[in-house]
């Protein structure tokens, strides 16, 4: 018979692979020039405070090959919990790349101190608005607050994959269109409305070159809407990471089969 001892050891064991997945997906944590030993070392410390309060867990006798297989469900459970909080950066990313094709600014790309990648400015400038938002309004402890709850309909050593749960996780990945859609539609209409003035310019004046002509009008409509509109853009973020906590436990729940 196992001791307590032996059972909270595991217990941690597994708690830290899942935290270790959630953080190696979440933003900055991720990061390449995040350092992986303070990773680790933040997973720990989290798995070390969240064990305590979960009910104990005793495996019972297993074969190597059943504590690979649970070892590797909980890496599952939080690389796909990380993938759902991921999201509103996925959709941040999206449309800086929708607003740099609108303005031509993906022409001049920029390093990612982040990803340690090219990136255009409109994205570059969304990506650190969105990481501003989530920092200073302390979104990132209701994020991880939402995880802990996720162990209330998902405990250790449970996992179920369902119709409902893909269902969900589609329906969020439609939704970083949605969102992008959004942030971007008034750079859009911007770009659509010169497009079509200098269209009916070229008709009157067919020797126009309509493309060299509204390129420049293009850039400065669409960096003045898209300054304009920044803090529309911060809304949608915000209002995406605030409901951000309850999407972990509605997908821990369908995972848990509840």
């Amino acid at each position: 018979m196992p001791t307590a001892i032996e059972i909270q050891a595991v217990q941690w064991m597994l708690v830290f692979l899942r935290v270790g997945a959630f953080l190696q997906v979440l933003p900055f944590f991720s990061a390449i020039n995040f350092p992986p030993v303070m990773r680790v070392a933040m997973a720990a410390f989290i798995a070390l405070l969240l064990g305590p309060f979960l009910p104990p867990f005793d495996p019972g006798p297993l074969t190597l090959g059943q504590w690979t297989a649970l070892m590797a469900r909980e890496l599952c459970i939080g690389l796909l919990l990380g993938f759902v909080a991921r999201m509103v950066f996925y959709a941040v990313d999206l449309a800086g790349n929708i607003i740099g094709l609108e303005t031509g600014l993906n022409l001049g790309a920029l390093m990612d101190p982040f990803q340690r990648q090219t990136i255009g400015a409109p994205g570059l400038v969304l990506f650190l608005l969105a990481a501003v938002v989530m920092l200073t309004l302390d979104l990132h402890h209701w994020m991880l607050a939402g995880f802990w709850r996720t162990y209330s309909v998902l405990p250790v050593g449970q996992m179920n994959l369902n119709a409902p749960l893909f269902e969900t996780l589609v329906r969020h990945s439609a939704l970083i269109f949605v969102v992008a859609l959004q942030m971007a539609a008034p750079v859009i209409a911007v770009s659509a409305v010169i497009m079509l003035v200098f269209s009916l310019f070229s008709r009157a004046v067919p020797q126009m070159n309509v493309f060299a002509e509204s390129f420049a009008f293009r850039i400065g409509g669409g960096l003045l809407v898209f300054g304009l509109t920044l803090h529309l853009t911060a809304q949608y973020v915000f209002n995406y990471l605030h409901r951000l906590p309850d999407d972990l436990l509605v997908v821990a729940r369908l995972m848990g089969g509840v």
